[in-house]
């Protein structure tokens, strides 16, 4: 149960990808898109920073025309000249307030671009395309060590040992709880976890039954051997243990997911809305086109669209057209930044089998499998870096927007 869970969180991150081939062309179409989002999210900075400045610099000397004129109009005695001053600082101060509104909607244009941008651009991020395949081996590999029979010699002495329970269920009590626990559990060969009150159990059913081969030349290999298993499935229970105290963070990481695709798709249909933008359109044109190349091209369109909106919105509502833009861009940068929260303790939490690797290493019957998931932990902790930056997405998210 724990690796299909794991797997289906972790499969959110990820996209059906097979073999190596495979999962290096999704490595390009990672970088490419990522590439091609900061290329726009850079266009749309650099020409807000270039108009801002142009318009700075109308302000800076709209604003020292004023001072002069001021100053002129403290030493000026003649009345018509002293008028035609007063209908000329009228005119500036209309020009410095028109500037300071182009200045203020420029901003707003700029920072809704940057908002739109990153949400859109979150669909495929909720889905990237490197984890499935060496997150797929990596629990694989987690889940067999925690199975008593892939090893070797398990399957044949755990014939004898049912047959031992089965014929002495209904005289010895611990022997029928033993046999009852093990009918409703299942097989261990399905990979039933040993864990809880089956472990503790099935414990004391071993042990009872290593005892009772006494240690006569007879049973001595038999009982070597059950000594052998009876150590082996102590360690592993031990291990799934330890194991799953790190793998209860992934029910909590799991709820985050489906409340932050669910903000995600509340979001993104409000502002296409604003946009005037249909859904289909917009997945026809972007979620299920392809081409990288021609997203970017719509994503360039949906900058112009923004930009009139915008302007649109001010002229038809002068008094509140920064609400229209103000709370969704607070509640895209919220999302992101909880999206790069949530990145930030997958990471954490792939880490600490770290710990767990190291406890179980030199385990005289775990240990070359455990060498062996080290390896594959490796494989997805890189995949997972190779893909997310946490504190690169809640820094960006941080710095998403400029300051009028």
């Amino acid at each position: 149960m724990h690796l299909l869970r794991i797997t289906s969180i972790l499969l959110v991150f990820s996209a059906f990808a097979f073999g190596a081939r495979a999962q290096q062309v999704d490595s390009l179409a990672v970088s490419l898109e990522n590439s091609l989002k900061q290329s726009l999210l850079k266009s749309i900075e650099l020409k807000t920073d270039s108009l801002n400045s142009d318009l700075g610099t109308k302000l800076s000397d709209l604003d020292r025309r004023i001072q002069m004129l001021d100053e002129s109009l403290e030493i000026t005695t003649n009345e018509r000249q002293l008028v035609d001053k007063l209908v000329e600082r009228v005119k500036l101060i209309e020009d410095f307030q028109q500037a300071e509104r182009e200045s203020e909607l420029n901003i707003y244009k700029g920072n809704y671009q940057s908002a739109i941008i990153n949400l859109v651009s979150m669909e495929r991020e909720l889905k990237p395309l490197l984890l499935f395949n060496s997150t797929r081996e990596f629990f694989n590999t987690l889940n067999s060590i925690g199975n008593p029979t892939q090893y070797p010699g398990f399957n044949d002495w755990y014939k004898g040992f049912q047959s031992y329970v089965s014929e002495n269920k209904d005289s010895n009590a611990t022997m029928g709880v033993v046999s009852n626990l093990m009918n409703l559990t299942g097989s261990l060969s399905a990979g039933t976890p040993i864990f809880g009150t089956f472990s503790q159990t099935l414990f004391m059913g071993m042990s009872s039954y290593v005892d009772q081969l006494g240690s006569n030349k007879k049973t001595q290999d038999l009982r070597d051997r059950s000594q052998k298993m009876f150590e082996l499935v102590t360690e592993i229970g031990q291990f799934t243990s330890d194991k799953d105290l790190v793998e209860t963070e992934w029910e909590a990481i799991n709820v985050e997911l489906e409340e932050l695709k669910k903000l995600y798709e509340s979001n993104l249909e409000k502002n296409l809305e604003i946009l005037g933008i249909k859904r289909p359109e917009f997945d026809r044109r972007f979620t299920n086109e392809n081409d990288a190349n021609k997203r970017y091209q719509y994503l360039n369109e949906l900058t112009d669209i923004i930009s009139k909106k915008v302007a649109e919105e001010r002229n038809q509502n002068p008094k509140n057209w920064k609400n229209t833009f103000f709370y969704e861009m607070s509640e895209i940068q919220s999302l992101k930044i909880r999206f790069g929260t949530i990145t930030f303790r997958i990471s954490e939490n792939i880490g600490k089998y770290n710990d767990l690797i190291s406890k179980y290493k030199k385990s005289q019957y775990m240990g070359t499998k455990i060498i062996d998931l080290e390896a594959k932990l490796l494989t997805m902790k890189n995949s997972f870096d190779k893909t997310f930056s946490p504190l690169d997405y809640i820094n960006s998210a941080n710095k998403m927007y400029k300051v009028y």
